[in-house]
């Protein structure tokens, strides 16, 4: 499921950082502000109860681990999730097997409770080791979690398509994470010239070769 604690995190782009973009012809004014939204604005918790959110932000160690980065520069992403739900900003459409928005995310974290409870003794999700909480999404993962939840919407539904995603494109949208992919951040004004497969233009992040990654490693800013 996710990178054990000990493992080091290693990037293509190691030394870059797409910030050094800020002054320069790559950004306008406009992304500089979405820029130092995201990096600033963090939004409180105002939809989910107290254990929703320490839940939620035990499944995210899960999906997308940070363990090598300091508590202060951790991506947050419960906040953004908690945002779009306490808004009610849906997405357009809703799969068939699945109950409202606001709906599914309760019912999805409480399944993943009980879950928890009916494979380890009656603990909560938060209170598992790494690996058993592996063990949980794992079932969820497969559509064959135990928990009464599961009877009313399918695990698997909500694990790939509501639950994982969502917790992918938050951490995706965070400038820090974009530094880890080489993303030189939203194209205009500038744009780019060598779109094909393969192309960089001189002002994009430069990926070192596997070898030289895997030698020396990096640690994410």
């Amino acid at each position: 499921m996710a990178m054990s604690e000990s493992q080091e995190f290693r990037t293509r782009y190691p030394g870059y950082n797409v910030l050094d973009k800020w002054s320069s012809p790559d950004w306008d004014d406009q992304t500089r502000e979405v820029v130092r939204h995201r990096l600033e604005d963090v939004p409180p918790v105002r939809f989910f109860t107290e254990h929703e959110a320490r839940t939620l932000a035990a499944i995210c160690e899960r999906i997308v681990p940070q363990p090598d980065r300091d508590e202060a520069l951790k991506i947050p992403i419960v906040p953004w999730i908690d945002e779009k739900l306490y808004e009610y900003k849906r997405d357009g459409y809703r799969y068939e097997e699945l109950p409202p928005q606001r709906e599914t995310w309760r019912l999805g974290l409480m399944g993943i409770d009980e879950t928890s409870r009916a494979l380890f003794d009656g603990k909560p999700f938060v209170e598992l080791e790494p690996l058993s909480q592996d063990v949980v999404l794992h079932h969820m993962e497969r559509g064959n979690a135990p928990g009464a939840v599961w009877e009313k919407m399918p695990a698997s539904r909500f694990f790939k398509s509501v639950l994982s995603i969502m917790i992918v494109k938050i951490y995706y949208a965070h400038p820090r994470a974009w530094n880890e992919i080489g993303y030189a951040g939203p194209s205009s004004p500038r744009g780019h010239v060598r779109k094909w497969e393969g192309g960089r233009d001189p002002w994009e992040a430069h990926e070192e070769e596997t070898d030289r990654v895997e030698q020396r490693g990096s640690r994410r800013l």
